[in-house]
This record gives structure tokens, sequence and C-alpha cells, in this order.
């Protein structure tokens, strides 16, 4: 048996087993869901015009028109299970030890977006997995460069990615950063890692603006979907009060008065948003939803009608309008929201069974060492650790950083951001505690 077909094989029938052992073979329905189960494929207007991205939607017809729904989750977790042991063995082939490319895939494998949302019939653990796969095939054109077949896998696992869930838009950026940067960890020219990346960044973003090209000819809409300023939206009119909603300038006046009608419409039914002071960041995190579904989107459908766009493009407009008027407000609950998504992600892993264990026993055995003398390793300088430092730090600032510029820095969001950041922890931690241990060993 090759060794990359055990790395896979064990890693999706383990992948199975812990689904299976903690009840994750089961679908999960959550508010997303119809909006990807009846998503229309009917022409070319319905499709630009709705709320989500073709992707998800495509990948939950093929497997319904096959083994069915509820196979769904099994499906989901033998992808996450591919992508972390395609991970563990890029890792092994750049040299990394063989029991720490394992620690580095399995902590992948259980990491939080896929134990919390494997299951769930949302784009959230699939999107996920598919960026693992992207930041692999990333991982393996910057150590063979002149292969076009791992710099097109790069470009076509970014784009799924992307027209899974739009939130990984960042990885066109991403891809430019940290393909010089991993260039430059084998031993390329600056120029020549540059050349590299850009080439998957541009060929990704390409591909992009074709499918805005194509809802711009179908629905005149230059956009990648008529989502996402709705999520901004439920953010901004927290950073308000309804006086400065009111006196807006031009058509965002309009949407504003009809977002200060909607909150006066929920007030007269007896509803009560979440309690906390108006405009600290825990309320505005507790009250979005609400004011973001209730109030926002409702408020456009008043102002735009029933077309998504234009509700989309009215929101896009009142947007602006409060941003211009008040960006210190909005600077501060971006750094502010930043600091909320690194203690999210620091929260989720802290309560995170499997990781929790982890620590529990590190702290043990850093007693331990503590009493008896026991000296402790130092990080190897290898090609894989490099690599893997370059990959985790630079991908979670880079989809943290896009995220917190229109909707609060939760769980589902910044967990994904996070993914390798596990991985990378476990080996540091691994080669902390074995000292004189080499990569190769």
């Amino acid at each position: 048996m090759k060794p990359a077909f055990a790395y896979w094989i064990s890693f999706v029938v383990g992948g199975v087993f812990v689904a299976w052992l903690s009840g994750r073979l089961e679908p999960h329905f959550v508010s997303d869901s119809t909006s990807y189960l009846e998503y229309s494929l009917s022409s070319l207007d319905a499709i630009g015009r709705s709320i989500r991205t073709p992707g998800y939607p495509l990948w939950l017809m093929a497997i319904r028109g096959t083994i069915g729904l509820a196979f769904i989750p099994l499906a989901q977790v033998i992808v996450h299970a591919t992508a972390a042991s395609w991970f563990a063995i890029e890792l092994r082939r750049q040299g990394m030890a063989h029991r720490l490319c394992l620690i580095a895939g399995v902590a992948i494998a259980v990491g939080c977006t896929a134990m919390d949302n494997i299951s769930t019939i949302s784009s959230d653990a699939i999107a996920a997995s598919v960026g693992v796969l992207a930041a692999t095939a990333l991982l393996r054109f910057s150590d063979a460069a002149d292969s076009w077949r791992w710099a097109a896998a790069t470009v076509i696992f970014s784009v799924i990615a992307i027209m899974l869930r739009p939130a990984y838009l960042f990885l066109i950026p991403w891809l430019g950063v940290a393909g010089v940067l991993l260039g430059s960890v084998h031993k390329q020219s600056w120029r020549t890692s540059l050349g590299n990346s850009l080439l998957v960044s541009i060929a990704t973003f390409v591909l992009v603006l074709a499918w805005m090209g194509l809802r711009l000819v179908a629905v005149d809409d230059f956009g990648i979907l008529p989502f996402g300023h709705q999520n901004l939206g439920g953010v901004l009119v927290q950073l308000v009060t309804d006086e400065e909603l009111e006196t807006l300038q031009g058509d965002a006046g309009k949407l504003g008065k009809s977002v200060v009608n909607e909150k006066q419409k929920l007030a007269a039914t007896g509803h009560t948003f979440a309690a906390g002071e108006a405009g600290a960041t825990m309320t505005i995190d507790g009250r979005w939803d609400e004011m973001t579904y209730f109030v926002v989107v409702p408020a456009a459908q008043a102002v735009a009608g029933d077309d998504p766009v234009a509700q989309h493009n009215a929101i896009k407009v009142m947007n602006k309008e409060i941003i211009r008027q008040f960006p210190r407000r909005y600077a501060v609950w971006v750094a502010k929201n930043g600091r909320r998504g690194m203690w999210a992600i620091a929260a989720d892993m802290v309560m995170h069974p499997i990781f929790l264990t982890g620590i529990c026993c590190l702290v043990i055995w850093l007693v331990y060492t503590a009493a008896v003398g026991k000296p402790c390793g130092v990080l190897d300088s290898g090609l894989a650790m490099r690599s893997l430092t370059i990959i985790t730090l630079t991908y979670l600032m880079a989809k943290l950083g896009f995220v917190i510029l229109t909707s609060p820095g939760i769980g589902r969001f910044s967990d994904a951001a996070a993914i390798f950041l596990p991985a990378w922890l476990a080996v540091v931690v691994v080669q902390f505690m074995s000292p004189g241990v080499t990569p190769n060993q």
C-alpha cells in the first residue's frame, strides 16, 4: 500500500468513525439550509438574483440525485478527511517527521469548523475543507513552480471555495502574498516567486470576474451575488442613532427612515433586542442577526420591492453613506471586531473537547518537567515547519481581516480562519516536548 493512500484511507475511515460516534452523520438543518436546498437553476436570471452562489446548491443537487440527502454529512466528512490527509501528506513530502504530519492532519480534521458544522446543511464545513485543499495545492506549487498542474489545481480549488462561500474571496490576495513567502522558503528568487504567485492569484480573480460578468449580463448587477451588504447593514444601523438614520442624505435617508420604522413596528409588538449598552461590541453581536433580518432586510423590501438585487443595492447605498458620515465609528468597530474574532478563536479552541484534553495534558507535562528538570526542545527550521507557519498565520490574518470588515467575528466565521492554527500549535508543542527531534524523524 502506497504511503499516500494509507494516509488518505486512514483519515477517511477515522473521520467517518468519529463522525458516527459523535452523532454527526445525521443531516442538521439551520436557517440557511432552505436557501441552498430550494436554489433555482431554472434560468440565468434566477441564478443571478439568488442570495447564494451556485457552488453549494450544486453540491447538494449532486448528492441528492445520487445517494440521497441523508448522506450529505458522510460526503462532507470524506471531503474534509481528504483535505486533512492531503495536507499531512504534503508536509511529509516536504520533510516533516511522520508523527508530526499525522498530528497536524488530525488537528485539522477534528478542528472547530468540522466538529461544529460537518453535518450541517450549509456551506461552512465544505468551504473550509476546499480552502484547505487550495492551501495544500499552493504549498505544492511553491515547491514545483514549473508545474502547470499544481497551478491549475490551486486556481480550481480557490474558485470552488469562493463559489461555495463568497467569504473565501480573501483567497485572491492571499494566494499572492502567501505564494511569494512560500516561494522564498523554497529558495526561489523574489521575481520568480512573485510571478508564480501572481499567476494563480490573477487567474482566480479573472474566473471570479467572469462569474460577475455573467451576472451583469443576466441581471444588470456587477457583483458576486446580491448578499453581504445586509450583514454590514445590521452592524452599521447600530452605530448610529435613529435621528442620524433619518437624516442621511438622498436614497440612503429613505432606507434609514424605513429602518427606523421597522424598529418601531417591532417595538409595538413587544419585541425586545438583546440587552446591553447600545454600540458596544458584544451588544452589536447579540442584536446583529435580528437587526439584519427583522429590520434591515424588511426595510429594504419596503423601499426597493421584492427584487433581491434592488434591495441589496439600496442597503449598499445606505451603508456607504453611514461610513462616509461616521468613518471613525466604523473604524473603531472594525478594530474591536478583530479583537472579538481572535477571542472567539481562542474560546472555541479551549471549549473544543479534544483540544481542551490536549491543553490539560500539556499543563500536566509542564508541571512534571518543571519538577524533574527535564529539558525542552526548540523548533526546527525545516522547510515544512516554515511553510506551515506561513500558511497558518497568513491564512488566519487574511480571512479574519476580510470577515471583520462586514460581519461580527463570531465563531463559525473566525473558526474557519484559524483552521490551520491547531495543527501549527500541536506541532510546536510536540517539538517543544521532544528535545533533539529532527524534521525527518
